[in-house]
């Protein structure tokens, strides 16, 4: 059985890693030697999967961690990495940032790690390597320096130039590109996300392009991946509800949204799979409901009539341990955050695979006077703030900052956003892999990553063609 050693920078939580481990073909598979990591917490996630003695945990940029990579990779065969590029990321701040924090982006000292890259690529002469990043990358200009051509404008193309210039071949099998844009979706990842790759190899061959798996008719959805995942519902939050925008006119229209937050509630039990979360569903429901009768009977203000029902709420969910309740699934990862009342309606109320500009729009089927009432945000700057995703679609690309931005990431059925055990899921990792940190150390793991069933295809090609090579050598011998 033969091994192809790999080493593995800008690691982050290990989705490459964990895909070239389950790449074999004829008995050849990868191992990887090292793993380089800056993040603590990214670091702390690969020593559980990789093994402590194969993480090396430090600022690439540093001639001392430079010199532990040289010690220990001489005799690697792949190199693999995507450096972070803050400005290259089609969704990221620099698309939708204010314009100092764009400047800011713009000189970030991390936008030129893919330099560091190439030196230790340079350094230790792999066979093959894998370069990883982002699609905006492919507008992202190369600072423009003497003897640089108009072809090489682009840093996609200047990183192609450099790998060539150190003897890679880095031509693709039946195109005239030099790197691909592949979409994990066509893989069996639940999720359109489109990624630059380039593959480059010192054989003199041309790089291979990975057999697509799935075509859009066919592709992984949400249903295939979470949808056996129990409820978990979210806390309400009662602080500063008076400064949220357009609170107003849920205060005037309550009894017609809680209406619509308990048929909802009533559409999960209906649906629930395991016996005792369908009875702790319709128990919750029926104790809201009785709440609701109570309050519209009340003379108090309609603000302190909601605050009473959503301190209800709260407590029937830690009383009847919603959130705990499944036979077999104990998933720490899978809980949601606390939202506010008008986010949850707003969730509510959104047709399934349905967004915020949608509703907004009157030429549209999906528009909604009250949703478009209830929008709270720029209609000039942020139309597609809250979407709502599709039990029989794929996941929009899963990203790093879905703590802050998780509006984007809207439960089909439930009334929260996607939890980090769903967006690991959706981003193909085992069931059983284990990110450390908090929520957001989880998601910004989980959001950078490669998933790991496209990295798995990027490796399998590798061997495939590694195997083919190493049999026409073998054969012209004989």
């Amino acid at each position: 059985m033969g091994t192809l050693k790999v080493l593995d920078l800008f690691a982050g939580g290990g989705g490459f890693s964990t895909g070239f481990l389950n790449a074999e073909c004829a008995d050849y598979t990868f191992e990887i030697v090292k793993a380089v990591e800056l993040d603590p917490n990214a670091s702390e996630t690969l020593r559980q999967h990789l093994g402590e003695e194969k993480v090396i945990e430090g600022d690439i940029t540093s001639p001392e961690v430079k010199e532990e990579i040289f010690k220990n990779c001489k005799d690697v065969d792949v190199v693999i990495g995507g450096p972070p590029c803050q400005t290259f990321s089609l969704a990221g701040p620099a698309r939708s940032g204010t314009k100092e924090m764009r400047e800011k982006l713009k000189h970030d000292p991390r936008n030129t790690l893919y330099k560091h890259f190439l030196d230790i690529v340079e350094s230790i002469q792999p066979a093959y390597v894998v370069f990883e990043n982002v699609e905006g990358m492919l507008s992202k200009k190369a600072e423009m320096t003497d003897g640089i051509s108009a072809k090489q404008s682009q840093v996609i193309e200047l990183i192609c130039d450099e790998l060539e210039a150190m003897g890679y071949n880095v031509g693709l099998e039946d195109s005239l590109n030099r790197f691909q844009v592949l979409n994990a979706a066509n893989y069996g990842t639940p999720q359109i996300r489109r990624r630059i790759i380039i593959l480059a190899n010192r054989y003199g061959h041309e790089n291979p392009i990975p057999i697509q798996t799935q075509q859009p008719e066919n592709y992984k959805t949400l249903r295939d991946s979470i949808y056996y995942l129990p409820v978990r519902l979210p806390f309400i939050s009662k602080r500063s509800i008076d400064n949220l925008k357009k609170m107003e006119i849920v205060y005037n229209h309550y009894e017609s949204l809680l209406g619509e937050f308990l048929d909802c509630i009533e559409g999960l039990a209906s649906d629930a799979q395991e016996p005792i979360m369908h009875e702790r569903l319709n128990q919750l429901r029926a104790e809201l409901k009785k709440e609701f009768e109570k309050i519209r009977g009340s003379s108090e203000p309609n603000r302190d009539k909601l605050l009473t029902f959503i301190q209800k709420y709260n407590d029937l969910l830690s009383h009847l341990e919603i959130n705990q309740l499944s036979e077999d699934i104990t998933i720490t990862t899978h809980q949601s955050r606390t939202h506010n009342l008008r986010d949850i309606i707003i969730f509510v109320m959104t047709k399934q695979g349905s967004n915020s500009a949608r509703f907004m729009n009157e030429q549209h089927d999906d528009y909604h006077e009250l949703l478009s009432d209830l929008y709270p945000y720029s209609r000039e700057k942020h139309k597609d703030t809250y979407v709502k995703h599709s039990w029989d679609r794929p996941s929009n690309t899963i990203l790093a900052h879905m703590e802050k931005d998780g509006l984007k990431f809207i439960h089909p059925e439930q009334p929260r956003t996607f939890t980090p055990y769903e967006a690991q899921l959706l981003q193909s990792f085992p069931g059983d892999f284990t990110f450390f940190g908090g929520r957001n150390a989880q998601y910004k793991q989980i959001g950078n990553a490669v998933p790991p069933i496209l990295a798995q295809a990027i490796g399998q090609s590798i061997l495939e063609k590694y195997v083919s090579i190493s049999k026409k050598k073998l054969f012209k011998q004989m």
